[in-house]
């Protein structure tokens, strides 16, 4: 049987994996959009980078190191600042890649006892609701929930400009 950590680093590279596929040959368009109130590339790579604040990578260590009790969470912003703006794809993949660097790192640290017993307690803004998630929980909701339905949206748009989806 798996573990819950090896099952979670799994997932997490599969993610990462099919991010870095979506990515692949998007330079020249990373700021298109097929609608004024679609998000672009950028646009979703940020949001995906930056939620949880501090991202997943950054949220789980704080979580399994017992640093982070609690944290806000607002849907739907796309962490867009004026430097990333001026970031092309090479630096994008770069974060990308520490991005999930640090997140492998961080579940290399856990154990499944540490996955399924730590907790954080996450206020949700947009929602007016705070929830309890356990380690493992904000990892399965991010990477197959979140993760996954923003690829899918990335996805869309390579298929909007022409490209493969694989």
């Amino acid at each position: 049987m798996t573990s819950a950590k090896e099952s979670l680093s799994e997932l997490a590279q599969s993610v990462h994996t099919r991010l870095m596929e979506l990515l692949d040959g998007m330079d020249y368009c990373l700021d298109w959009k097929d609608q004024e109130d679609s998000w672009s590339v950028r646009q979703v790579v940020y949001h995906l980078l930056g939620t949880p604040p501090g991202g997943l990578n950054g949220v789980l260590k704080g979580v399994l190191s017992g640093d982070l009790a609690e944290y806000d969470l607002w849907a739907d912003l796309d962490n867009i600042t004026p430097q990333r703006m001026e970031h092309d794809r090479g630096t994008i993949r770069q974060e990308v890649e520490q991005h999930f660097s640090e997140l492998a790192s961080a579940l290399a640290s856990a154990t499944d006892q540490d996955l399924s017993e730590k907790t954080v307690v996450v206020h949700l803004k947009s929602r007016g609701e705070d929830v309890e998630r356990t380690a493992e929980e904000l990892l399965r909701r991010g990477l197959e929930g979140h993760w996954q339905g923003h690829l899918e949206q990335l996805g869309e748009v390579r298929e909007s400009l022409g490209f493969p989806t694989g």
